[in-house]
């Protein structure tokens, strides 16, 4: 199946399709959850989220592994994801340049996208000629050098990037608020793993983790995860990249019941998360604000929600976000 997705792919090049709304499961498992041809700061990117079998944790601010099913998707009908977007984004493929790989969990978990679903992906995207870069979401412990060695073989004319979750520094918070299932030491092992390759590193950063936060103690709290990610990355020479997401609450997840009965709960301002965003970047650091909430939002527990959002501060972080 692989050299026929190559030709088929060799045939295609072109211009834009259509995607579903984000949030949604695809109720076929020959079908993706989600894609889309978006720019991504200065890039071309194809963002597709596979349907696989589920993540495996259950993480208390998270919603995404209610979409997903419990049993392994077999490759073929991996494969037949992938084929279907090609088809769908036929028109607008010579100008793609980078590609995102989500399964709303871990892409590099071999329990829940099979290896050689993902090896045929990539050697695929060789047919893509302006392609570049490729992203893969995962968790850092599903990293390994041998893995990424692997996918660069695959496709060597590509750069790696590993798109991972590191939420907040503070134990407590990542233990007992978000119920994150990766310790901080796990995440650093990843890392190490990584050094030894040429990849390099985007981090999601959680803008106001926790719901008893006040607005000044969202700032510092996160200044300090960059600063601890800016200070082992460099030791480690990982380029870095930050997505700083201003935390929002999930539907049905135990983060969203635990902000909604807090008193004084109150969602990340915009204007804050954007503060903390530019002093980043005046530092140097390469840094893009997440201003989606995924179609999994209750709209009582966004940015959106706080007084000093409007059309002209959300256009502000766009803007940003375009450097």
């Amino acid at each position: 199946m692989d050299n026929q997705l190559k030709i088929h792919i060799r045939n295609l090049f072109r211009e834009y399709g259509y995607s579903k709304r984000m949030g949604l499961s695809a109720g076929n498992e020959t079908l993706p959850h989600y894609f889309l041809h978006r720019r991504f700061l200065s890039d071309q990117d194809l963002l597709i989220i596979f349907n696989t079998k589920r993540c495996r944790y259950n993480c208390h601010f998270c919603n995404l592994p209610s979409k997903s099913r419990n049993k392994l998707i077999p490759t073929n009908s991996i494969l037949a994801q992938f084929e279907y977007v090609v088809n769908e984004l036929k028109h607008s493929l010579s100008v793609i340049n980078r590609i995102t790989l989500s399964n709303e969990g871990s892409v590099l978990d071999t329990k829940t996208f099979p290896h050689d679903a993902l090896i045929t992906i990539i050697e695929c995207t060789t047919e893509l000629r302006n392609v570049r870069r490729l992203v893969f979401e995962t968790q850092m412990e599903f990293v390994t050098s041998k893995y990424i060695c692997e996918l660069n073989n695959a496709n060597p004319r590509a750069q790696i990037d590993i798109l991972a979750g590191f939420e907040t520094v503070d134990i407590n918070i990542r233990n007992e608020i978000l119920g994150k299932r990766e310790s901080i030491e796990s995440f650093l092992h990843g890392l190490d793993e990584l050094a030894q390759t040429s990849a390099s590193l985007t981090a999601y950063v959680l803008f106001k983790p926790s719901p008893f936060m006040t607005d000044d103690d969202a700032k510092v709290e996160a200044k300090k995860s960059i600063d601890f990610l800016l200070k082992k990355c460099n030791e480690k020479q990982i380029p870095l990249t930050i997505r700083l997401n201003p935390m929002y609450a999930a539907e049905n997840t135990v983060w969203a019941k635990q902000a909604f009965s807090c008193k004084d709960y109150l969602a990340p301002r915009l204007s804050d998360v954007l503060e903390v965003a530019e002093h980043t970047r005046a530092r140097g650091v390469q840094i893009y604000i997440g201003l989606s909430t995924e179609g999994l939002e209750d709209p009582r527990g966004t940015y959106r929600t706080r007084d000093d959002f409007s059309p002209k501060l959300l256009k502000l972080a766009i803007n940003f976000n375009k450097g």
